[in-house]
């Protein structure tokens, strides 16, 4: 099962969900955890590579992680004031979602 920092952002009330390359549903922003990689560095790393978004504070909230069928989500909570913008070829589609 290989690691995954998943990221959420809040922002007025909405959380970011972005949907990849060649998949249909939408699911928290991350990526993979590189071999000697702290979850929260790989956290923030996914997020500006994907998106274009620094962190402005970041912290680690366990007690959410989560194993699914191929990943084993360990949750970090991120704060930005940046918006999201397509960089890389993986992500094709950014909303923010209000839970409803």
């Amino acid at each position: 099962m290989r690691a995954r920092g998943t990221v959420v952002i809040f922002r007025r009330g909405r959380v970011l969900l972005v949907r990849e390359r060649g998949h249909r549903r939408f699911s928290l922003p991350g990526g993979g955890v590189k071999h000697g990689e702290p979850t929260l560095a790989a956290a923030v790393r996914e997020l500006y590579e994907e998106l274009g978004m620094k962190a402005h504070a970041a912290r680690r909230v366990s007690s959410c992680d989560w194993k699914g069928r191929v990943s084993w989500h360990k949750v970090c909570l991120i704060e930005t004031e940046d918006e999201p913008r397509l960089r890389s070829g993986e992500i094709a589609q950014f909303v923010w979602w209000d839970m409803k």
